[in-house]
C-alpha cells in the first residue's frame, strides 16, 4: 500500500496564495510563493570538476563488479561492495536533508543494486514522490515505442497526422522532432496559467506560431510536451498512461499514476506520482540502454540517440546534460533522475510530496501538487558530492 503522509498541523497552518487557483489553499513546508505550481525549467548551473577524496574511512572494492536488475524488489548493499566511498554519500545526504531544503528521498543505485537510501523523517519508501518535468523524459521513452512499433512512421512524421486541427498552413511542417528538439516555433505559454487550465491539450494546440517550424526559438516548452501525449494517444489508441503501463511499466515494475486535466488528458509534460524506488526502475532502465535483464524494453539505438545530445552538452528529446558524459531527468524544485553510463550509476533526489486536494490525479480546483522548493539546495553541488565517491 502506497501512502500519502499528511503534513504538520504547523506547516498546513501555513496559508500560501496560489495564484493559479482561485482559492487560497493550505500548502505544506512551502511558505510563501514557493509551493505556488509553477512548473518550469530545473537550473542547470556550470559544474566544476569531481574531486576525488585523498582517502576514504573503510575499504572500497574495486571490482569486477556484476550487474543485477532488480526484481519484485530491490537488491540493497553497501557502497563500498560496489565500489562507492560512503563518506561521499553521507556528505551528500546531510547536505540534501538540511533544514528547509525539503527533500523527501535520497536514491543511489550502483551496478543494480540499492547503496544508499534515505526518506524523510515523516517519510518511508512506500511514500509518494512526484516527477515534475523528470515526466517529460518517460514521454520521451514512449515516442521512441511508438516509433519503433510502426506506430509513428518516423521523427519526421508530421504532428498534424495527429492533431488534425494543424494540416491547414505551417503547423503542418511541425514534425515530431521539432515538438522534441524545441524548434516548433510555438508559443511558449505561462506555466501557471497552462497548469490552472481546464482543458489543457487544448491551450497547448491553439497557440499562436511565433516563427517558423525547425527554428528553435527559446530553449523549454512544457506545451510541446503536452502535445506530444496527443500524438501518442492518437497514434497508438491508447493514452500516455495506458501506453506507459502495457509497453514498460507491466515489465519492469514501475507503478506510476499520472495526472490529467479535467478532460482527461494526461499531463506529458510532467505530473507522474509514484515512488523513489519505482523512478529507480526507470533510471535503471535507461542506464542500461534500454534492457531489463534478458529483454530489450526500449530500443537501445532510440536510447543513444536521444540522449547523445544531453552527453554531449544540450538539453534535447526531453533529457537535459551533466558532467562525466551522463545525463538526466529533472523535474522543478530539484526533482533528480541524474544517469552516469560509464560507473553504471543512478543517483535520485526527490522532494517531499503532498498530493493536494480530495486525493485524485485530477489537476482541478484544489487538487495540486505540493512541493516546497529547497531553501539551500544546488543540484550540482549535490551530484558532485556522490559522483565524487566513485574512485578515479
Amino acid at each position: 500500500m502506497r501512502h500519502l503522509t499528511a503534513c504538520t498541523w504547523f506547516q498546513c497552518s501555513q496559508l500560501v496564495a496560489v495564484s493559479v487557483i482561485a482559492v487560497l489553499i493550505s500548502a505544506c513546508g512551502g511558505g510563501g510563493s514557493d509551493s505556488t505550481p509553477t512548473p518550469t525549467p530545473p537550473p542547470q548551473p556550470t559544474t566544476p570538476p569531481v574531486v576525488n577524496p585523498p582517502s576514504c574511512s573503510t575499504t572500497v572494492s574495486n571490482g569486477p563488479f556484476e550487474l543485477v536488475w532488480p526484481g519484485s524488489s530491490w537488491s540493497t548493499t553497501t557502497p563500498q561492495s560496489q565500489g562507492l566511498c560512503p563518506d561521499q554519500l553521507n556528505e551528500a545526504s546531510e547536505y540534501a536533508f538540511a533544514a528547509t531544503n525539503y527533500t523527501g528521498a535520497v536514491i543511489v543505485i550502483k551496478n543494480g543494486h540499492i547503496v544508499f537510501e534515505r526518506y524523510a523523517d515523516d517519510r518511508v519508501a512506500t511514500d509518494l514522490v512526484t516527477s515534475w518535468s523528470v515526466g517529460k523524459s518517460v514521454t520521451s521513452m514512449l515516442l521512441g515505442l511508438a516509433i519503433h512499433s510502426e506506430f509513428i512512421g518516423s521523427l519526421e512524421q508530421s504532428v498534424s497526422t495527429y492533431v488534425p486541427s494543424w494540416a491547414e498552413g505551417d503547423r503542418s511542417t511541425i514534425t515530431v522532432d521539432h515538438m522534441m528538439t524545441l524548434r516548433t516555433a510555438l508559443a511558449v505559454v505561462d506555466a501557471g496559467l497552462f497548469y490552472a487550465a481546464e482543458n489543457q491539450l487544448q491551450y497547448a494546440v491553439e497557440r499562436d506560431l511565433i516563427g517558423t517550424p525547425g527554428t528553435r526559438l527559446y530553449g523549454y516548452s512544457n506545451a510541446d510536451v503536452m502535445v506530444a501525449g496527443e500524438v501518442i494517444k492518437q497514434a497508438t489508441g491508447m493514452n500516455a498512461q495506458e501506453f506507459l503501463n502495457i509497453r514498460v511499466g507491466n515489465l519492469i515494475g514501475f507503478e506510476g499514476e499520472w495526472w490529467t486535466d479535467t478532460q482527461g488528458n494526461v499531463l506529458t509534460y510532467c505530473c507522474i506520482d509514484a515512488t523513489a524506488r519505482d523512478f529507480g526502475r526507470f533510471g535503471l532502465l535507461y542506464l542500461r540502454d534500454g534492457e531489463w535483464g534478458t529483454e530489450q524494453i526500449v530500443p537501445s539505438e532510440w536510447v543513444s540517440s536521444t540522449t547523445l545530445p544531453a552527453r554531449t552538452g544540450t538539453y534535447s528529446y526531453y533529457w537535459w546534460p551533466l558532467t562525466h558524459s551522463g545525463f538526466g531527468a529533472f523535474g522543478l524544485q530539484s526533482q533528480i533522475v541524474a544517469i552516469y553510463p560509464d560507473v553504471d550509476l543512478v543517483v535520485m533526489r526527490f522532494s517531499r510530496y503532498v498530493r493536494q486536494g480530495d486525493g485524485s490525479v485530477i489537476r482541478s480546483g484544489a487538487n495540486y501538487h505540493d512541493t516546497p522548493a529547497p531553501q539551500r539546495f544546488d543540484n550540482a553541488t549535490f551530484l558532485n558530492l556522490v559522483r565524487g565517491a566513485v574512485p578515479d
